[in-house]
C-alpha cells in the first residue's frame, strides 16, 4: 500500500508545482516556433526550387512537363528532410536520445521489413518512373498491370510512393507506384487526325479539293492543337452516289481524336457555306409488273 501511495505521490507531486507548467508552456512554445519556422522555410525553399527550374528551362517548351515532375519530387524530398530535422530536434530538447531511436529503428526495421515490402517497392518504382522519364506531370497515360487496366487519364503529380491521375471521367485516382505495370504514354509523339469526308458524286472533285485546301490554311492558326496545316490526302473510295475524301493533319501529342472532331465540324460548316453537296440516299421504284 505504501508503494502505491509513493507512486501516486511521484506522479501528482510535480503537477502541484508552478515550475512544471512553466516548463510545459516553454516546451509548447518551442514546438510551435520550430513548426512555424519549418513551415516558413519550406515556403521559401519550394518557391526557390520552382524558380530555379523555371530559369533553367526558360524558352525550352519541351522541358516544361519534365520540370513540373522534378519540382514535385525535389519539393517532396526537401519536405521530408525538413520535418525529420524538426522532429529530431524537438525530441532532443525533451531529452530523448535520437541516436538510440535510430539504432532501435534499425533493429525494429528488420522485424517489420517483410511487412513493409510494398512500401519499399512503391518507392523504388517511383525512382525508376521519374529518373527513366517514363512519363511526366501533364502526360496522358494508360496504366495496366499484368494486362488489366488500372487507370487512364492525365498525370497530376508523381511522388516517391504514389501518383495521382485525373481520369477522363473526372475522378482523381491515387495509385501506389508499385501497382504500375505496363505504361502507354500518349503524350510522347505527335498525334494524327485522319477523317473521311463523303461528297456527292455529282460534285467537281478538283473544285472541292481546292476549296478545302484554301480553307485549311486558316485552321492551323485558329486551333492551337494543329501542328501542321490539314491537307487532302486524296480520294479514298468511290461508290454509285458518293466520293470519299481522306483528310489528314498532325496534332500535338494526345490530341488526334480532338483534331478529327474539329475537322469534321469545320468541313461541315464549309460545305454548307459553299453549297457543296454531300451524298443523299436514292430511292429506286420497283414495278412488279415490269417484264424482264
Amino acid at each position: 500500500m505504501g508503494q502505491i501511495k509513493s507512486i501516486l505521490y511521484s506522479i501528482i507531486e510535480p503537477l502541484t508545482k508552478p515550475e512544471t507548467y512553466q516548463a510545459l508552456l516553454s516546451n509548447l512554445i518551442m514546438i510551435i516556433v520550430y513548426v512555424v519556422a519549418a513551415w516558413i522555410i519550406l515556403r521559401f525553399v519550394n518557391k526557390a526550387i520552382a524558380q530555379f527550374f523555371k530559369i533553367q528551362n526558360k524558352g525550352k517548351s519541351g522541358n516544361k512537363k519534365r520540370s513540373k515532375t522534378l519540382i514535385s519530387l525535389v519539393q517532396n524530398v526537401v519536405s521530408y528532410v525538413v520535418w525529420f530535422i524538426v522532429l529530431t530536434t524537438i525530441l532532443s530538447k525533451f531529452g530523448i536520445s535520437v541516436g538510440g531511436i535510430i539504432a532501435s529503428a534499425g533493429v525494429v526495421g528488420l522485424a517489420v521489413g517483410f511487412g513493409a515490402q510494398t512500401v519499399v517497392k512503391d518507392i523504388i518504382t517511383g525512382f525508376f518512373i521519374i529518373f527513366e522519364n517514363q512519363f511526366d506531370v501533364g502526360d496522358y497515360v494508360k496504366i495496366s498491370n499484368s494486362g488489366s487496366p488500372v487507370a487512364e487519364g492525365t498525370v497530376k503529380s508523381i511522388g516517391l510512393r504514389s501518383m495521382r491521375i485525373n481520369t477522363i471521367t473526372g475522378e482523381l485516382t491515387t495509385l501506389p507506384n508499385g501497382s504500375v505495370g505496363e505504361i502507354t504514354n500518349y503524350s510522347v509523339i505527335n498525334g494524327e487526325a485522319i477523317v473521311e469526308i463523303p461528297v456527292s458524286i455529282s460534285e467537281d472533285i478538283d473544285h472541292v479539293e481546292e476549296v478545302l485546301t484554301t480553307y485549311f490554311e486558316s485552321i492551323r492558326s485558329k486551333y492551337y492543337l494543329f501542328i501542321s496545316t490539314p491537307e487532302v490526302v486524296g480520294v479514298n473510295s468511290i461508290t454509285n452516289n458518293e466520293i470519299v475524301l481522306s483528310v489528314s493533319a498532325e496534332t500535338i501529342p494526345g490530341e488526334g481524336a480532338s483534331g478529327g472532331r474539329i475537322l469534321r465540324k469545320e468541313i461541315l460548316k464549309l460545305f454548307k457555306l459553299k453549297e457543296i453537296k454531300t451524298p443523299q440516299p436514292t430511292m429506286v421504284q420497283y414495278d412488279a409488273n415490269q417484264q424482264k
